[in-house]
């Protein structure tokens, strides 16, 4: 995974899960060219409701999204939506001389239902992903400290 930090906000904590999701998302929706992804700050950005929160530029093959006053779980939600929209690309789904001004998911049936596959397969892929994370952090866990209960009883 190419990941640029080109923002004020301190990613290192949420990057070891960034990581995995990004291998599980892969797997998931099964494209073989590797975005660029960037994280970037925009504090003017940050402070309008209707704010960008990510984009997905299909020429360039790179996911860029936004992260300040972001919750790390929607960061990453964003990221799986446009990494659906990469899928879409690298499939050649994703026609690079339609507009995608204010209104393109309204105004055109071909980017509505790209919009929409980007919305379901997005947070379902976020979801199950998250699900197994949290799982395996649990069976972890209890592996973790039954390991120190045995060795506490040895030593």
């Amino acid at each position: 995974m190419n990941i640029k930090n080109i923002s004020n906000r301190n990613i290192d904590s949420i990057i070891e899960m960034l990581e995995d999701f990004y291998a599980f998302a892969k797997n998931r929706m099964s494209f073989d060219k590797d975005p660029e992804i960037r994280f970037i700050s925009d504090k003017d950005n940050s402070q309008k409701v209707l704010g960008n929160t990510a984009y997905y530029d299909p020429a360039e093959y790179s996911v860029t999204v936004y992260v300040d006053n972001r919750h790390p779980k929607d960061i990453m939600r964003s990221l799986s939506h446009e990494l659906v929209h990469h899928k879409q690309n690298c499939d050649g789904r994703l026609d690079l001389s339609k507009s995608t001004s204010a209104g393109y998911a309204q105004e055109d049936d071909h980017l509505r239902e790209i919009e929409k596959e980007a919305y379901l397969e997005g947070n379902m892929c976020f979801r199950d992903w998250e699900d197994g994370y949290k799982k395996n952090s649990m069976l972890k866990e209890r592996k973790e400290r039954l390991y120190y209960k045995l060795t506490k009883k040895f030593v």
